[in-house]
């Protein structure tokens, strides 16, 4: 990912809600959540999630934390968990074994790959988000629907 490419969204764990819209929006109030946290007990629960450099068939950015479907070529839907391997500093996704229960697979074996190997061996049409680890009960309805 080149550095033009770079973005993040900010969630805000007190008010349940993403901060600021646009990067410019986000670096303005990066600095004040920075400042804040850097008191000896900050008041505020922020979590930064960064943009991965891909996107998904809709061409809607993939971010940490999403959650992506991916239809196999035999037609299943599996879901997906992304997340940061931070011992390696790359882009991962989980496999889901439980939407509802968000529980993964065993994340030490075969369901466990690099985003960027598999978006390499994938096609990305065959990948959506379908939300974040934040709407999860959210995720359930769309499941249903399907």
């Amino acid at each position: 990912m080149r550095l033009q490419d770079f973005d993040f969204r900010i969630w805000n764990n007190n008010s349940k809600t993403y901060e600021a819209e646009t990067i410019v929006e986000s670096l303005g109030f990066i600095t004040g959540v920075l400042n804040q946290l850097s008191y000896e007990k900050p008041t505020i629960d922020y979590e930064i999630e960064l943009f991965t450099g891909l996107y998904d068939k809709n061409g809607k950015k993939i971010y940490e934390g999403d959650i992506v479907s991916y239809i196999t070529f035999q037609g299943t839907t599996l879901f997906y968990f992304v997340t940061i391997n931070k011992d390696i500093n790359i882009f991962e996704i989980f496999r889901i074994a439980n939407l509802e229960k968000f529980e993964l697979y065993n994340t030490t074996e075969s369901d466990r790959f690099s985003l960027y190997l598999f978006s390499k061996i994938n096609d990305m049409k065959d990948i959506e988000v379908i939300g974040n680890i934040h709407n999860k009960a959210e995720l359930l309805e769309v499941k249903e629907l399907k």
